[in-house]
């Protein structure tokens, strides 16, 4: 692409001649006598250097070069001057000029001038697009990771408004089902310039934001009178940000949709726990009380009573784990939170010491690491796992428990084992979900949620639990979790 010279001169014959003199020299030349009418071709199309003459009517060189840098600061000017105005154009210089030319004109002398010109532009525009692509590049990854849309939101409208050169930006984003998009992030020096909404047909004109074929936002540009309109290397730059941007938005939107459903879901099991507890325990004092009332009950309305206390109970149990459930995935994560594995062990044995004793489980142990949990809700892990080896023991025999720990990866994993009835292969990601046995509720008491429950709450820390077994064989669950020296050389 042939360099581009804008020519401006008072005096009409000396601009028409140096445009015929350099447009055989390998340059596009547009030449004006009226510095205003310059300008003016300046906002409508880019030039790579300005020739002007320094000492002209109305508005001379010095003023037109500063009027010409406000409207593309990368320009190059150069000044032409008499022998009696070099102070002058040695001022021109400072306030942004690369070099200056004498008259009368030598077109040896004037040719490496322009070259070296031509050179700066060039390499301004090659340092622009590189700032640009890096900045592009980092905003884009910064977006990408956030999950929050207020951040993402403000990291787009300060990413646009640096791209795009424009004195105001704002970034609109869909309504659910609307017909409108709204501003939510605005930056610049005027921001009331810009709509409070956008109809979809204007959003669609600007900077779109789509995700699979659905606008979900886009950027508005603004730029004042006396700036140039966005080149299209900027224009595809904001597109680059804006299909970033939309699958950002559309990312930590679904997660605070997410975040809200999972809020609703917590508070309605906390208040369907409290208010169906209420009742349950009623019921079951009830039928507690018909049941001990032997004499005047025949056998069937004893049967029938018992049955009911012990369904009530279960339900009353069955609702309990429910708010446990939900409880556990919304776990406020302390960095700094940890736990020593062998105390919480301890206290998921004292809460277990019946049962230990009833079954006179064998119960042996390693010495287990501190992990980034809290210390309850490790205990409480344990205290569940051990509970089902104690429970899925062979028919007959005592329970024998293995307690240790590993590290693999620099994470933590924990393990309990048990040489009870084991469990098929096709049945291990089953007892992890609600509600789901793989044995008769006659043969083993249970309602399906303790497994659950030690899945959630270890997943809330960043951690996996999973079992390796196999029917009549015992099983070896596992929890992975982070240490405390891997997570404080993460940080």
């Amino acid at each position: 692409m042939r360099p581009r010279l804008l020519v401006v001169d008072d005096e009409s014959r000396q601009m028409e001649a140096l445009c015929r003199t350099l447009t055989p020299e390998g340059y596009d030349v547009a030449g004006f006598c009226v510095p205003e009418e310059a300008l003016a071709a300046l906002r409508e199309q880019a030039f790579d250097v300005l020739l002007t003459d320094l000492m002209m009517p109305g508005m001379d060189g010095l003023a037109l070069l500063a009027a010409a840098l406000e409207i593309d600061p990368d320009l190059v000017g150069i000044m032409m001057t008499g022998q009696g105005s070099v102070t002058s154009a040695v001022d021109a210089m400072k306030i942004g000029a690369l070099d200056y030319i004498l008259k009368p004109f030598n077109l040896t002398a004037i040719r490496p001038v322009l070259a070296r010109a031509v050179d700066v532009r060039r390499l301004r525009l090659d340092n622009i697009r590189l700032r640009e692509a890096v900045s592009l590049h980092e905003v884009s990854t910064a977006i990408a990771r956030s999950l929050d849309s207020d951040t993402v939101l403000a990291r787009v409208a300060d990413a646009a408004l640096d791209q795009s050169g424009a004195t105001e930006v704002g970034v609109y984003v869909a309504g659910a089902g609307g017909s409108e998009l709204r501003l939510v992030a605005s930056r610049g020096s005027d921001v009331s310039r810009l709509p409070p909404f956008l109809s979809k047909e204007e959003a669609a004109s600007h900077v779109a934001m789509i995700v699979d074929g659905r606008l979900v936002g886009s950027i508005l540009c603004l730029v004042s009178p006396s700036q140039r309109p966005m080149s299209p290397g900027r224009i595809k730059g904001l597109g680059l940000l804006a299909g970033t941007a939309a699958a950002a938005i559309e990312a930590a939107m679904l997660l605070e949709h997410l975040r809200r459903s999972n809020d609703d879901l917590r508070k309605f099991a906390w208040a369907a726990s409290h208010d169906l507890q209420e009742p349950l325990r009623d019921i079951a004092l009830q039928t507690q009380l018909l049941e001990r009332r032997q004499s005047g009950l025949d056998a069937e309305s004893t049967t029938l009573a018992r049955a009911a206390a012990d369904s009530a109970r279960r339900i009353l149990r069955l609702v309990q784990e429910l708010r446990t459930f939900v409880e556990a995935g919304h776990v406020t994560i302390d960095g700094a939170v940890t736990a020593d594995g062998n105390v919480a062990l301890d206290r998921a044995l004292s809460d277990l010491g019946s049962a230990i004793a009833e079954t006179q489980a064998c119960i042996g142990r390693g010495p287990l690491p501190a992990v980034r949990m809290r210390e309850a809700d490790l205990a409480e892990v344990f205290r569940r796992l051990l509970d089902n080896a104690i429970k899925f023991r062979r028919p007959g025999t005592a329970p024998r428990i293995e307690i240790g720990a590993t590290e693999v990866d620099g994470r933590c994993v924990l393990s309990v084992g048990d040489a009870g009835i084991g469990i098929d292969p096709p049945d291990h990601a089953q007892i992890f979900e609600l509600f789901q046995r793989v044995n008769r509720r006659e043969d083993y008491d249970g309602i399906g949620m303790g497994l659950p429950v030690c899945r959630r709450l270890v997943e809330a820390y960043g951690g996996r639990v999973w079992v390796e077994s196999r029917a009549g064989e015992g099983a070896r669950f596992f929890v992975s979790l982070p240490g405390v020296a891997s997570a404080s050389a993460r940080s």
